[in-house]
């Protein structure tokens, strides 16, 4: 059929039926079409239907993530044609055309989404056809927000090795459930796992032979966007440790040695600090001094490898003693009290406690009136001309000890400590043994649960002191004015005129034996020095 116009001149519109549209037509041009029975304009891609029906949205599916800036958005409703655009109106008004709309069919767009912020959440969604008209679903797209790590990258804490850890990696979102996992390449401690739905790292840290940093990555997710962080948990090396008696304070581990036996240390090196008291010297015997304190010895920072390492404590030495009396030299004699013995841990030696001297009259060949040298020096014994030193003390570890009286009137002297020297004998008072160390109060305290079977030790420990010098041994005729020697911190008390045998230092303590009074022809003996304890200590965390 021919072309016609709308209007008898030959202009205005032409119409006609699909074959009779022009051949060569110029975008924009316009086409009454009877056949379809609609007005047509010509663009890039045909002939379009100028006069469309208004599309119609009526939901959407998919997600936008924050973390990426995109979203794949698919769009179902009606009359959608190609060439339709989708957009997305956030709550500030402003437009956001799709980077790409894809025409599936004419119910359904395929669109990309980037560029949009959840500040301007929710969005409505725009789908507007070649002909201008448009449908809309208001607040429909959200902007997924990524999940926000609440724990600080980096280490979650520095362990020993073989406890059990509970920590936690946390994080927070406001528009999804999160999930835990870690990320590709990463591993946690063997033993240790990460709970995936609430971000606890628990279990149980390995055996390792050095410190050692176990580095990890977490991700976190909300199903679409994925955060991740590294972390980090430091273990350190601890060591096994045995023998003796184990006794503790807030801080620290005591390892208590009342007598010879070893310490172990197992698996790791470990650093300890050790108290090692040597034993306690006898006293003299027939107003013999008193026995010197054991020696003291301290040292802290002693780094042991795994072994095996012997400990000896040393005893209290013997005192002096008389027995089958006779005129002449009193009886069968050892006048002199005997060293303690050494304290030995590693390389340190504690030296024993110096012994003291006996009575000595000038001619008497089995009286010697020499006071021994030690840890502490032991008392000198009462002599009746000359003089009788005390015992000389081991420098850093004990004390010197007191002489004894000289002349008609009869006082030991007392036994060097650990804290002083021992006291000067007189005619009226033997003299009292010089006093303990107080330096380690924190470590008697701390063993004192360990010490009860040791009698005595509570009490001569009490003033926070320990290793002193025994009493010296007295003899007078006013015994009511008259005052034997004391031991202190463990040291025991000399005898007199109404008690003649000296008393015993206590077991554990270094302290002193206490010297002996007048013989007056009966068998006496002097005190024995106490026996000497190790102490090793170390930290709670290294093990």
């Amino acid at each position: 059929m021919a072309i016609k116009f709308s209007d008898i001149t030959g202009g205005g519109i032409q119409f006609g039926n699909n074959a009779a549209r022009p051949a060569s037509p110029g975008i924009g041009k316009l086409y009454s079409n009877g056949e379809a029975a609609r007005l047509e304009l010509y663009t890039a891609t045909g002939w379009q239907n100028i006069v469309q029906e208004v599309p119609g949205v009526a939901s959407i599916t998919g997600t936008y993530s924050e973390q990426t800036n995109s979203g794949t958005i698919t769009i179902a409703g009606t009359n959608f044609v190609n060439g339709a655009i989708a957009s997305a109106i956030g709550t500030n008004g402003v437009e956001v055309i799709a980077s790409s709309t894809t025409y599936n069919s004419l119910v359904q767009l395929t669109a990309v989404f980037t560029g949009l912020s959840n500040i301007n959440e929710p969005y409505d969604i725009k789908v507007t056809n070649p002909s201008n008209l448009f449908g809309m679903i208001p607040d429909a797209l959200y902007v997924n927000a990524s999940p926000v790590w609440t724990t600080a990258a980096g280490s979650l804490g520095t362990f020993n090795e073989q406890v059990s850890v509970s920590i936690s990696a946390t994080a927070t979102d406001s528009d999804s459930t999160i999930t835990y996992a870690l990320a590709s390449g990463s591993t946690l401690p063997s033993g240790i796992s990460l709970n995936s739905s609430t971000g606890l790292i628990s279990g149980t840290l390995p055996n390792i032979t050095s410190n050692t940093t176990y580095s990890f990555t977490i991700n976190t997710s909300d199903g679409l966007n994925i955060i991740p962080r590294a972390f980090s948990i430091n273990s350190l090396v601890v060591s096994a440790v045995s023998g003796g008696i184990l006794a503790s304070d807030a801080t620290y581990y005591y390892r208590v040695f009342k007598s010879n036996d070893s310490l172990v240390v197992a698996d790791k090196a470990l650093s300890v600090d050790a108290l090692i008291i040597a034993g306690g010297g006898g006293g003299g015997t027939d107003l013999g001094g008193g026995g010197g304190a054991g020696g003291v010895l301290y040292s802290s920072g002693i780094s042991l490898n795994p072994a095996s390492y012997p400990i000896v404590v040393g005893l209290g030495g013997n005192g002096g003693y008389m027995t089958t009396p006779s005129s002449n030299l009193r009886g069968t004699v050892q006048v002199v009290g005997l060293n303690g013995a050494n304290s030995t841990f590693n390389s340190l030696t504690a030296i024993g406690g110096g012994g003291a001297a006996g009575y000595a009259d000038n001619g008497d060949s089995v009286r010697s009136k020499i006071a021994q040298n030690g840890g502490s020096g032991g008392g000198g014994g009462s002599s009746g001309t000359g003089s009788n030193p005390g015992g000389l003390g081991n420098s850093g570890q004990g004390s010197n000890g007191g002489a004894g009286s000289v002349g008609s009137s009869y006082g030991g002297g007392g036994g060097g400590g650990s804290g002083g020297s021992g006291g000067i004998g007189t005619g009226t008072n033997g003299g009292t043994g010089g006093i303990g160390i107080n330096s380690y109060s924190a470590w008697l305290s701390a063993i004192s649960s360990v010490m009860s079977d040791v009698s005595g030790w509570s009490t001569a420990t009490s003033g926070g002191r320990i290793a002193g010098g025994g009493g010296g041994g007295l003899y007078t005729a006013s015994s009511a004015t008259s005052t034997n020697g004391q031991g202190t911190a463990g040291g025991g008390s000399g005898g007199h005129v109404g008690n003649q045998n000296g008393y015993n230092g206590i077991a554990n303590t270094g302290g002193g034996g206490g010297g002996a009074g007048y013989n007056g022809g009966d068998a006496i003996n002097a005190g024995a020095g106490g026996s000497g304890i190790v102490i090793i200590r170390y930290l709670k965390t290294a093990v």
